[in-house]
């Protein structure tokens, strides 16, 4: 067993074994939490003529052109996620967590074909390093290795969807160590190094779409799920151990606020990543390289859009906030990939009425609008995918109703307006039912 994998497995096992071997200590704080997803996802379906030219081998009997098409169009009833998250601590001092998951068919990246089964999380944290609204008793320092979500994540969700912001950037974890600390209570810094996502290209709605799949290599195929209508993303990297051929560097400042009960309170961060990038990148369930490779497309003879360098680079800000029953929460990044310039933002509030009775124990409207920007065009004779170029706005509304027994149910609406040649129905409607132990 190679020595990586050796490490690996003896930090889970640790986790695993935690709640025995430290049972009889007061000291530890030792937490599990079982998570099961099931949705009802209904999905306009929608085709956009490329003009890109596939030869006929590539394409399905009869067909002329090739399609950007909706993932899976219609009404469907399936399993979403299943995923198991143990965390262990002692005091303020230590933590570690490890988050695993199974099916998770909407977080497949970048295709179905990911594997079914993967570690979310997998991180230890030594020092004093608040979570949420909390702040430390003083100045305090903290040093925090292993897969983690990015610095400037939001840390709820309101909405099982994301917005575009959340999709592009900062929807999927990274191999990180990160320093940081803060100054009195308030004010707080994060110094990070990483392996950086791979940037690769997505839907926007739930499912991913399959692009580059086996499949696509055999004459005339006629996949079962299509490429969707993708956008450019940083995608959840595929390592658990950290790598130094394109190390991401990240900086980041924040303030944080609360009331002594919590109730009510803010957090900003302001926060920087840079790195460059790869020549390609391998990513399991896709033929098609990340980086440079999936930027400059498929055909030699020219790039699929213009370059200018290999520098990647982020910069943005984020906020969080509660006010007793209202959450509040906005981003923005703008984004620098070898010359091309794109940002996005998006906002989303929501409020939480308690309603305490024997079946249901609140109710949660809430509404996002998010907004992605590109500013940069390619050639769609060249490039199979456009919408990389095109820009989105994106408003998700919906209603998380909170039941007994640790289950609540979430419907919402996705509506898009997307500035594409003609005009696209890409709306969808999903339904999710959450049982948490």
């Amino acid at each position: 067993m190679p020595y990586g994998r050796i490490v690996l497995f003896h930090l889970l096992a640790a986790l695993c074994s935690a709640p025995l071997a430290l049972a009889q200590s007061t000291d530890w704080d030792l937490r599990h939490r079982l998570e099961i997803r099931a949705s009802y996802r209904d999905s306009n379906h929608e085709r956009f003529r490329l003009a890109f030219p596939f030869p006929p081998v590539f394409l399905p009997v009869g067909q002329t052109a090739g399609f950007m098409e909706t993932v899976d169009p219609g009404r469907h009833v399936e399993l979403n996620a299943a995923s198991l998250q143990l965390d262990a601590s002692y005091g303020r001092w230590f933590r570690g967590r490890a988050k695993i998951h199974a099916v998770d068919k909407y977080r497949r990246n970048p295709t179905s074909n990911d594997r079914t089964s993967d570690i979310e999380e997998l991180f230890l944290v030594i020092g004093d390093m608040p979570e949420f609204l909390e702040r430390p008793d003083r100045t305090s320092f903290f040093a925090l290795a292993g897969k983690s979500p990015r610095m400037e994540r939001q840390p709820l969700r309101l909405l099982e969807s994301y917005g575009l912001a959340a999709t592009s950037f900062n929807r999927f974890e990274d191999v990180q160590v990160i320093i940081g600390g803060s100054i009195g209570r308030n004010l707080y810094w994060r110094v990070q190094g990483a392996n950086g996502n791979p940037l690769y290209f997505r839907d926007a709605n739930a499912l991913a779409g399959d692009n580059g799949i086996p499949e696509l290599l055999e004459p005339n195929p006629d996949p079962e799920l299509k490429s969707g209508f993708p956008i450019l993303y940083n995608a959840e990297t595929e390592d658990l151990f950290f790598k130094t051929d394109h190390v991401q560097f990240g900086q980041a400042i924040g303030y944080r606020w609360a009331n002594d009960d919590q109730s009510t309170g803010f957090d900003l961060i302001l926060f920087h990543y840079r790195r460059d990038l790869a020549d390609s990148g391998e990513l399991t369930g896709t033929f098609y390289g990340a980086d440079l490779d999936l930027l400059n497309g498929p055909l030699e003879q020219g790039l699929g859009v213009p370059l200018q360098g290999r520098k990647k680079e982020e910069f943005g800000g984020r906020f969080y906030g509660e006010l007793r029953g209202l959450t509040a929460i906005a981003q923005f990044t703008k984004q620098h990939l070898a010359g091309l310039q794109r940002q996005a933002w998006e906002a989303e509030a929501g409020y939480r009425f308690a309603i305490p009775t024997a079946i249901v124990q609140f109710v949660q409207p809430a509404v996002r609008y998010s907004d992605l920007l590109n500013r940069f065009a390619g050639r769609a004779a060249i490039y199979p995918s456009p919408s990389v170029w095109w820009s989105w706005q994106k408003l998700d509304v919906g209603i998380r109703i909170g039941l007994a027994r640790n289950v609540d149910v979430t419907i919402e609406r996705s509506m898009h307006e997307v500035e594409a040649p003609r005009d696209l129905d890409l709306d969808e409607t999903l339904a999710t039912v959450r049982w948490r132990l």
